[in-house]
This record gives structure tokens, sequence and C-alpha cells, in this order.
């Protein structure tokens, strides 16, 4: 099936998640890519015990560029 080309109701979006677990340092993070239909993706992370500690979140053409990208922030923000 590709999800893609689904019919959608006027004004609606239909978005497609891929969750990561990262690990760091003994630390552990969680990442959201939304996939869009129109081929592009978000990304999103934060802390998986420490909810303060959000990433700032990324957008790119590619699922591989935006978890690259997402993991490149948490390396700098890294406790």
């Amino acid at each position: 099936m590709d999800w893609k080309r689904i019919s959608l109701p006027h004004g609606s979006k239909l978005i497609k998640l891929h969750n990561f677990t990262f690990m760091l340092g003994g630390h552990s993070y969680i990442i959201e890519i939304d996939e869009f239909n129109d081929g592009s993706f978000a990304a999103h992370g934060e802390h998986s015990t420490d909810k303060n500690f959000v990433i700032e979140s990324v957008s790119g053409s590619s699922l591989e560029g935006c978890l690259e990208a997402i993991i490149k922030k948490i390396e700098e923000r890294k406790i």
C-alpha cells in the first residue's frame, strides 16, 4: 500500500510516525519523526526521563537526514 496516495478529505493531513530510542552516555532520548504525505519530514526529541529536556525540532527532505540532524542536536546538548 502506498499511504501517500490515500484520498484525504479537504483540509486534512495524514502523517506517518517513526519512533526511535537513542542512547548516549547512559541517557536515553525519545525521537519522533513525522513523515508527511508531501515528502517532507520533521523530527522532535526529548530526554526519556526529563520531559523538560526537549530538543529543538528539525526538518528535512529525508528520514535519514532528519534522524542525523536531531541526533547531532542531542549530542551538542548532552547532559
